[in-house]
This record gives C-alpha cells, structure tokens and sequence, in this order.
C-alpha cells in the first residue's frame, strides 16, 4: 500500500458499515480518504475521530443519484484535497419486496443508486484522473454474490443491478485495456454482510453465516496491494 499514501481514494457511501471500514482502513494507510454519504449520519464524528488519530479524512454530504451533488462534490475534492487516484463504488441500496408488490419511485431508487450513480461517479474519477495524469488509478465497484446468480424473487431489482454491476466492471476494463490505459477495474461480490441495511433480515435467520465489514476490507486492500501491473478483476467474498 506504500504507492498510495498521500493519495486520493473517494468512498461513496462511506458513512456506515462497510464504507465507513474502507474510510477507516485506507486512511491508516495513509490515504487522502473522501467519503461520499447521503445522510450526514455519523459523519462528522468519524471525521474529527480520525483526525485526531493524525489520519486524513473528509466527509460531504452527497446522494450519487444527483448528478448536481456528484458534480460539485468531485470539484470540491478536485479544488481542496486533490486528483483522485483510488474510488471505491461501496454506495447501494435494496428493496427486499417481491417485484410485482414494489411502486415504481422504489424501482428507480435501486437503479439509479447501484446503476446510474456508480456510473456517474466513476466517470467523474477517471476524468480527474485522466486530466491530472493519473494512468495507475483504481476503480472498485463494489459488487454482490447477486451480481452473479439469481436465488431470490425477493430482491429481483437489486439482484439485476448488480448483474449490470457485473458487465459495467468488465466492459470498463475492456474499454481502458483498449486505450493503453493502466487504470485498473476490481468487482468485490460479498456475500450476506452484517451491515445496518442487513441486520433486521440477517436477526431474522439466526442461523445464516454472515461476514462483518472488516472481512469485506481486506478484499479491498488485497486488490489495491497486487502489483501495478496487475488486474484482480473480481473477488468473490462468502461466509463459511
């Protein structure tokens, strides 16, 4: 993790559960950590935390589904902390209810939180990056065990937005390998997480394994940590 300190990692999401693990992790790593969130939460205690500690994170309030709000937040972090080198896509959302039961301002929320805002965030990135001459940047789209198979009827929305989540990790891959580029493309699939979105569900079914965010961290480092010259296209992270 040497070649990362004093660098930019944007973290969307990152005000609780495992985006707030990234935060913490890579900012003892020395990064220049930004976290996106759209509830200001717990924000401004983990920023005044971490501080203290001598670590370098920032928080803002953004909701990656306004392109107005992803726009001004990556001009605030181009203007006051720097190029971004690192954007970790940990910002999602499921709606657990059978498809024909959901209304469609619930579809759209999922799509446009796992789908459009990654999109739109990870082009506000890659262009940072391109226009300050970062080619060993890092994009990790933080994926689902859902985004690979289909088991449940109960989440059929969030289930086909990570399957797009899927393709969009390895089409952008493909897209920069094309063009020469150095900028590398990781997929993390997680499978049931104790997280505050998945701790009602997972109390529910007592006897289901689950992993805890700081086995997700791990991934993340593991991937940022392989040689530059090499790509860890997709990590899949299941409880035993």
């Amino acid at each position: 993790m040497e070649r990362w300190r004093n660098r930019v990692a944007v973290v969307t999401g990152g005000g609780e559960g495992i985006g707030e693990a990234i935060v913490r992790r890579l900012a003892a790593e020395g990064m220049k950590v930004v976290a996106l969130d759209r509830k200001e939460g717990m924000l401004k205690e983990i920023e005044k935390e971490l501080t203290e500690k001598k670590f370098y994170a920032r928080f803002r309030i953004c909701n990656i589904t306004d392109d107005d709000q992803v726009q001004t937040a990556f001009k605030w972090i181009e203007d006051n902390v720097g190029p971004v080198s690192v954007l970790v896509n940990n910002a999602a959302v499921v709606n657990r209810q059978p498809l024909t039961e959901m209304e469609s301002s619930s579809i759209r929320a999922v799509i446009d939180t796992n789908l459009t805002g990654l999109l739109v965030t990870t082009i506000h990135a890659i262009r940072s990056m391109k226009d300050s001459g970062i080619d060993d940047g890092h994009i990790i789209n933080f994926n689902s065990i859902h985004g690979h198979r289909v088991r449940s009827q109960a989440i059929s929305v969030y289930t086909a937005t990570k399957h797009g989540v899927t393709v969009l990790s390895e089409t952008l891959k493909k897209e920069l390998g094309e063009k020469k580029s150095k900028i590398r493309v990781t997929s993390v699939s997680p499978g049931a997480t104790m997280t505050p979105s998945n701790r009602c569900y997972l109390e529910k079914t007592p006897n289901k394994p689950y992993l805890e965010p700081k086995d997700i961290v791990e991934s993340v480092i593991f991937a940022l940590s392989a040689p530059a010259n090499v790509n860890i296209s997709e990590i899949t992270v299941e409880p035993v």
